[in-house]
């Protein structure tokens, strides 16, 4: 599924077929499909319920920020790269946490550090772009 998304994105900016709505829609595809998987995942008892809430409300916040500059603004900020690192560590612990092997366990020990890191620095910076954003006119 990341791979495609990544192809998708990819092919779209090479032949100069980004849209708005896209810009809008597969982001929020994203954030759902990775929200039900990690849902899934805690209901199986294969992933802690700190990380998921982090994970969802780390995509809560920013739809809202989203919705906001797009309703007051019309603008649409696209993901950092930070974020793209961050939502790729968070992949790689769904990936371990479906393997379920005692190596990717230990993986995903480190993992969820690593990717918790990520997390807040990549919000971080989305919200100073979001703040940036607001000020200006």
């Amino acid at each position: 599924m990341y791979l495609s998304d990544l192809l998708d994105g990819f092919l779209a900016r090479k032949m100069n077929l980004v849209s708005e709505s896209g810009k809008i829609i597969d982001p929020l595809a994203d954030k759902i499909s990775v929200t039900v998987i990690a849902l899934i995942l805690l209901y199986l008892g294969k992933i802690p319920l700190w990380f998921v809430a982090v994970v969802v409300l780390r995509d809560i916040l920013i739809s809202v920020f989203g919705i906001y500059l797009d309703r007051k603004k019309d603008i649409r900020l696209m993901s950092n790269t930070a974020g793209k690192i961050a939502v790729f560590s968070i992949g790689l612990i769904i990936l371990f946490a479906v393997i379920n092997s005692q190596l990717s366990l230990k993986i995903n020990t480190y993992l969820y550090f690593v990717s918790l890191i990520l997390i807040l620095f990549s919000s971080f910076l989305y919200y100073k772009r979001f703040r940036q954003t607001v000020k200006q006119k």
